[in-house]
């Protein structure tokens, strides 16, 4: 494909708008159209970036000049929206979870692996900066081989869910482990590859939901034994943020945000304490505090997107792909049933 490519926003919440932007600032991307069945809501984002608005998303990823749609909705949605879009021939980047069920989850990879073309999951993390440059860490050796990971993601409750469908599990398909923990569920999975085995518990604390826990703590194995401890949190009274903390059998690294840094060491052997190291990414602490937070989500989506339009134009699945987000949802669900169950689950 050469050209702009022409994209189909579906979703003008909160998360919407901050995507909206973010295709705006993306080279050779072009939004076209807006959808959201708040066709006020539709049209008012659409008037800051000179594009169409439209409440029929149907007919939104229809049209001949989209090429790119993008699902920003809640994750009930999302199997019937990227589905209708894929038929249509159009590329989807469906914001995380994948969707509430593994059905529809698995029916979304189908539809596009079928029709040719790229289904992307939205882990806008992977390209936090210090999530990035632990990645770059790994892969360079410099750590060693990935023994252990423990990642944590927690909020408060309260103002910080948002939407009041974040908490119904009956639209997300759970509770803090498919909202926040499914960012660390994916980083555990890109820091320390596939997981075989899951055990876990979930469970309300604090907040009373019915269908959604408030907390989760899951342990995951890999085929190697590698082992990865995740904790997902709604009660956390110190704010927003979220770590990935990677031992290696030559050093370490500890992904955070906020603030964006990494902690990280090397050793020669075993026994032998690392040197601590700190990456706290000036230029990026300068912009943040003049642009605020929503520059740093801004500034992920367009990362994100520039990778995927690559992928658009060259035909080549880009990371994290459809099946990546089912399969962190299929980690989730197994620590739902190991939960229940008792029992350690085969991912």
């Amino acid at each position: 494909m050469s050209g702009e490519i022409g994209v189909c926003h579906i979703g003008a919440g909160s998360i919407g708008a901050l995507r909206a932007a973010a295709v705006a600032k993306t080279p050779g991307l072009k939004l076209v159209v807006i959808s959201d069945i708040r066709l006020e809501a539709a049209q008012a984002l659409a008037s800051k970036f000179g594009c169409d608005a439209i409440a029929d998303w149907k007919s939104a990823v229809a049209r001949p000049d989209v090429d790119m749609v993008i699902v920003s909705t809640p994750p009930s949605l999302h199997a019937d929206m990227a589905i209708a879009a894929i038929e249509h021939g159009k590329h989807v980047l469906c914001e995380k979870p994948l969707a509430h069920t593994l059905e529809d989850a698995e029916r979304m990879c189908e539809a596009a692996e079928k029709k040719g073309v790229l289904l992307k999951t939205g882990f806008n993390h992977r390209y936090f900066e210090s999530m990035a440059f632990a990645k770059q860490l790994i892969t360079s050796g410099r750590i060693g081989k990935v023994l252990t990971v423990n990642a944590y993601a927690g909020h408060p409750g309260g103002k910080e869910f948002g939407p009041a469908w974040v908490t119904d599990g009956a639209v997300t398909g759970g509770g803090s482990l498919v909202d926040n923990g499914i960012h660390i569920m994916d980083l555990t999975r890109f820091f320390l590859g596939d997981v075989e085995m899951g055990k876990g518990y979930v469970a309300n604390l604090v907040w009373p939901f019915e269908k959604a826990e408030d907390n989760s703590f899951a342990l995951f194995s890999t085929a190697d034994g590698a082992k990865a401890y995740v904790h997902a949190s709604w009660t956390d009274p110190r704010g927003y943020l979220f770590s990935m903390e990677v031992f290696g059998t030559k050093g370490y690294v500890i992904a955070s945000y906020p603030p964006m840094m990494a902690e990280w060491g090397e050793t020669p052997e075993a026994g032998i304490r690392a040197k601590r190291h700190w990456n706290v990414f000036p230029m990026f602490q300068i912009k943040e505090r003049a642009f605020s937070w929503r520059w740093t989500i801004i500034n992920s989506f367009i990362k994100e997107m520039t990778d995927f339009a690559e992928g658009i134009r060259t035909g080549k699945p880009v990371e994290p792909t459809g099946r990546d987000g089912l399969r962190t949802m299929q980690m989730a669900h197994a620590i739902y049933r190991s939960s229940k169950e008792g029992n350690e689950i085969k991912v």
